[in-house]
């Protein structure tokens, strides 16, 4: 079995240099708390030099008054209060001279003091000025124009406000651009304007080519798909354009018996329904059973019409569209949101409806002006974005409040607070098409992508090398296959239910084991028992290995292959397979090494979302590299109810398995119908296997959505391919118990959890420290900020917690729900670059842990900025 890495790897660049953030740091903070320190311990040696020479003299006292005055003087300097310096005459020139040595370090203490602090409040200003001008960063406010308007209109007054008297408003636009604008140089997502993406090469001569030090950027605007979900709703409703769609049977709709039954999908909540075969329904199911072309509603009226005595369009219609919200028949127009093109399709339909139905000229102008915005766009600047941006959501919301109208739907209003029809709305008994008014802000119109044209070239060996190692290291770590678990239940029901011989239809095998294995599973939010000891005992010979570790510790633990080689092993499913990984690289004196941020399937998945940027050639490679593994099956992409933006991709198959109100992308004639699937059992694989006819079928997820996110069909497809999913995390959590399991109950306020690292150069785990939040210096009311910056720093210092680190307010892997509080808003529970040399992130810091849960998570920054440019590259591979 040979190993091949894909030829094109993306590559997600950081849209701000790291270093402009060194305009942030106040100056030699080390250097600040070595001679603070210096200073401290030395008045602190004076102050117990003098306490120890007053001590004998106090006791040798005999005047009672002397003798209080005295031990007052001495409380006094342990406290470090101020004293009466006439009370002084009483002591001998040796023990006035310590006091005087004590005193004069403490003045210089203080006035070390006074002016560091003002010195820190001239930086922090500083700081505050070059945070005004950083808010005119084009590459930031292209991207806040899509992502956050308000705090792009809001920069305006903040760059002309006076720094120095900064209120409750302009502290939070602070906040929020450090936010920005840290994430911008420190991160490789959000994707858009703060980021861009680019495409790798490897060089087999063992050179590296990179795009000059300014890469130029370029810039596409899409539209958000949800225009086009909506405008369809509404369509849907409107009493003269419904006419125009298509209609099409539901792809499971069988007779059985007397009933009509099938499996309805309305934005993937899935219903097994069922209706009586007679009356209409009967003959539209006659009608449309094998029928291919496409039929419009009005078409379908027509052709009922004739089967019907005394026949009523209107009533005909009526009922047509009650089957439609049944889910028996389904409606559209001939192409889904999910199709890359699927605003030129639209406009291609309206436009063929304009001579019958005036109602779509407003619309076709609508679009052509969309499409116009865009063109536009990319090539202007920000003050004639944003008035892109407003004209866009005016033009928008008044179309479609008009066709609202039109179709006697309700509007929208802030009352209403209307959700995206992306999301589930209540399903009645009957109904599933329920209306949901939405009004789309500028924000929600279009959506950007930003990329170069520049390819970056890495030396093949090192690169090959690594990639060979993680794979290697995926096979030791089968056995933690999350698909595994589900694949086994399947197994164990299929068997348990029918005969070991049975071809039984994918629909009848999907309606039982949802009834009787998952369906329980989520009203008692338990799984079904399985005998997992095999796993179990995997585990706890991890455990054991890494007991026997001599050279494992809270910095670092490392393994190799000798590690797994007598473990216990794991039959792989997939003797061929295509994997992939997020990772960053490191290329210094010490070497070339990579983080493993997320180990992902191959085959394209989430490579394509980036690859209509590129040149065509880039997606027919994935198709031809996909269509050489497992020849002799017939290879699906899946598809369901989705319309989540991000899954738009061009096809990286050869055909695709249509499914019940799916968004299908690829042709006709490349598509597979679910309803005439088997699922059988493989006894030579021990396996179910898919098959239409006598081929069998291997069926993919190959969105960017993570397939838990889809409908339960779609999941359930999703196992019937031999692919591992391996994850990094359970491994890693198997390393943490160790380490954790030698504390003592109760546990320790900071754990402190190793960098990870295969095979000398694969880390997979940054170095960690869990901190319980409580403990954690907050800032006093009355405390000033270089007093608590300096606090702070000191408390780093003596828990060896870096300066520069990664924070998570909450990080699943670690963090229980507390009884009484709240989930963690989204970005919690992402990494967010904070260094405390900087007075004004630590500002920042103290903001953040007000959101905080019960413990913090901090991870070193590696690899480091300063020594390797902030990139991440999407890297994948095949086994053939």
């Amino acid at each position: 079995m040979s190993l091949q890495i894909f030829p094109y790897s993306l590559v997600r660049y950081a849209g701000l240099h790291h270093q402009l953030f060194d305009n942030l740091k106040f100056n030699d903070t080390e250097k600040l708390l070595k001679s603070l320190g210096a200073l401290i311990n030395e008045k602190e040696q004076l102050k117990n030099c003098f306490c120890d020479a007053l001590y004998p003299i106090i006791t040798e006292q005999q005047d009672d008054k002397v003798r209080q005055l005295l031990i007052n003087i001495k409380r006094q300097i342990f406290n470090d209060k101020k004293i009466n310096n006439g009370h002084i005459l009483h002591l001998p020139q040796t023990v006035i001279n310590n006091l005087q040595s004590y005193l004069d370090k403490a003045e210089e203490l203080a006035f070390f003091l006074e002016e560091k602090a003002l010195k820190f409040e001239e930086e922090q200003d500083l700081n505050r000025k070059w945070l005004q001008q950083m808010a005119l960063n084009p590459e930031l406010q292209n991207g806040l124009l899509l992502s956050s308007p308000l705090l792009y209109e809001q920069l305006k007054n903040f760059v002309k406000k006076d720094s120095r008297s900064f209120k409750q408003k302009e502290q939070r636009i602070l906040f929020s651009l450090l936010r920005y604008l840290s994430r911008m140089a420190f991160k490789t997502s959000p994707f858009s304007s703060f980021t861009y993406t680019g495409l790798m090469t490897l060089d087999q001569s063992g050179t590296s080519e990179n795009p000059g030090a300014v890469a130029q950027v370029n810039s596409r605007l899409k539209l958000n798909n949800s225009i086009f979900e909506y405008l369809k709703a509404i369509i849907k409703k409107h009493p003269l354009l419904n006419e125009h769609l298509f209609v099409k049977l539901n792809l499971t709709a069988e007779i059985k018996e007397d009933k009509i039954c099938f499996l309805s999908n309305f934005n993937n909540i899935e219903s097994f329904q069922q209706i009586n075969a007679n009356s209409l329904q009967l003959i539209v199911y006659q009608h449309l059973d094998g029928y291919h072309k496409p039929v419009t509603l009005k078409n379908l009226i027509d052709q009922c019409a004739i089967y019907l005595e005394n026949p009523s369009h209107e009533s005909i219609k009526i009922y047509l569209i009650k089957l439609v919200e049944s889910g028996m028949l389904e409606m559209n127009p001939g192409f889904s949101g999910m199709d890359e093109h699927w605003d030129d399709k639209l406009l291609l339909f309206l436009k063929n409806l304009k001579r019958e139905e005036p109602s779509v000229l407003a619309i076709i102008a609508l679009f052509e002006r969309l499409k116009d915005y865009r063109r536009v766009y990319q090539g202007t600047g920000l003050f004639e974005r944003y008035n892109i941006l407003q004209q866009a959501e005016k033009q928008l919301n008044a179309v479609f409040a008009d066709l609202q109208q039109e179709a006697g739907l309700p509007l929208y209003s802030a009352a209403s607070d209307g959700k995206l029809m992306a999301e589930t709305p209540e399903i009645t008994a009957f109904s599933m098409h329920q209306f949901v008014p939405y009004y789309f802000s500028a924000r929600h119109i279009f959506y950007e992508d930003c990329f170069t044209s520049e390819s970056l070239v890495l030396p093949g060996q090192p690169v090959e090398d690594f990639v060979s190692k993680t794979d290697e290291l995926i096979s030791y770590l089968l056995p933690l296959d999350v698909m595994r678990n589900e694949r086994e239940k399947m197994i164990g029901f299929f068997l348990k239910q029918y005969s070991n011989d049975e071809a039984v239809a994918l629909t009848t095998f999907y309606k039982d084991y949802y009834l009787y294995v998952k369906k329980p599973e989520k009203e008692h939010k338990t799984e079904e028992g399985l005998d997992f000891s095999a796993l179990r005992r995997w585990k706890e010979a991890i455990m054991a290995k890494i007991d026997q570790l001599d050279h494992a510790n809270e910095n670092l633990i490392r393994f190799n292959a000798d590690f797994f080689a007598d473990l216990p092993k794991s039959q792989n499913l997939a003797q061929k397979s295509s994997l992939g990984m997020f990772v960053q690289f490191s290329d210094n004196e010490d070497g070339f090494s990579g983080v493993i941020n997320a180990l992902l399937p191959g085959m394209g998945k989430v490579s394509g979302r980036f690859l209509s940027l590129f040149d065509p050639e880039v997606t027919l490679s994935f198709v031809q590299y996909n269509e050489k593994l497992f020849p002799d099956q017939m290879k699906l992409e899946l598809n369901d109810a989705s319309t989540f933006n991000a899954n738009i991709h061009p096809p990286l198959l050869a055909h695709e398995l249509e499914l019940p109100g799916g968004n299908n992308i690829y042709p006709l004639a490349q598509r597979f119908n679910i309803r005439d699937l088997k699922v059988r059992y493989n006894k030579e694989r021990k396996a179910l296997s898919l098959h239409s006819a006598d081929l069998e079928l291997f069926s993919y997820d190959l969105s960017l959505e993570s397939f838990y996110n889809r409908s339960n069909l779609y999941q359930l497809l999703a196992h019937f391919n031999p692919d591992a999913r391996v994850s990094l995390q359970p491994f890693i959590q198997l390393v943490d118990r160790f380490y954790l399991d030698k504390y003592p109950v109760p546990a320790p306020d900071i754990f402190v959890l190793p960098r990870i690292v295969y095979a000398e150069n694969v880390v997979i785990r940054r170095k960690t420290w869990r901190i319980k939040t409580e403990i954690i210096p907050l800032q006093g009311l009355a405390e000033a900020d270089f007093t608590y910056f300096i606090r702070l720093n000191n408390w780093l210092d003596r828990n060896k917690i870096p300066k520069e680190i990664f924070i998570f307010l909450r990080k699943r892997a670690y963090q229980a729900k507390p009884e009484g509080k709240r989930e963690g808003l989204h970005d919690d529970y992402k990494p967010q670059y904070l260094s405390f040399t900087h007075p004004l992130l630590v500002g920042m810091f103290k903001k953040l842990l007000l959101r905080a849960g019960e413990y913090i998570t901090l991870e070193e920054v590696f690899p480091k900025p300063d020594q390797n440019t902030v990139r991440e590259y999407l890297i994948q591979w095949y086994n053939n």
